[in-house]
């Protein structure tokens, strides 16, 4: 099967290009019941319905992008994600403006290196300046802040950020 997928992958690449991401749906949830495929289908149907906002949102000012990708939607979802810590990252305390988010001046960064943990989900990413994420390295970003700031009395300290990071967790 994993041959077969490839060869597919293959020739998609060679007939249209190299795809902005590939996503392949697995048999496990033929071992769900009714109710449970039922619930997930509906999930998918409210996050595209969600993903298609997006898009309109994303295709007017300030954003003004002509072409939407799913790492655009990403990408917004990261920023949206700052509002209640007023648009500014995590790491550096950096505001990032509307039109500055597909600007290439900040990055998805892996809160815990891809490397490290694997993982590669929403919740393990953030924005950050590019420039911070380069120097950030593939260290975490608890070990990058307190290496960098220090461990108290800065704005940007590891003491507060672990506040700031709670107090983002509470407010959801």
């Amino acid at each position: 099967i994993l041959n077969q997928m490839i060869n597919v992958i293959n020739s998609i690449i060679e007939t249209y290009g190299k795809p902005d991401e590939v996503r392949i749906e697995l048999a496990r949830e033929l071992k769900k019941n009714a109710k449970e495929r039922e619930e997930l289908s509906k999930s998918i149907a409210e996050t595209t319905k969600l993903h298609e906002q997006y898009k309109e949102i994303l295709s007017k000012p300030p954003f003004n992008l002509s072409y939407i990708s799913h790492n655009d939607i990403v990408r917004y979802k990261l920023y949206e994600e700052l509002r209640e810590n007023g648009y500014k990252t995590l790491y550096s305390n950096t505001y990032i403006s509307p039109v500055n988010v597909f600007s290439g001046d900040f990055d998805i960064d892996h809160i815990i290196p891809q490397s490290r943990l694997f993982d590669d989900s929403f919740s393990n990413k953030t924005l950050e300046l590019k420039s911070i994420n380069i120097e950030k390295g593939n260290r975490t970003a608890y070990d990058f802040i307190k290496e960098k700031y220090g461990e108290t009395g800065g704005e940007n300290s590891l003491d507060n950020y672990l506040i700031k990071i709670e107090d983002l967790y509470k407010k959801g």
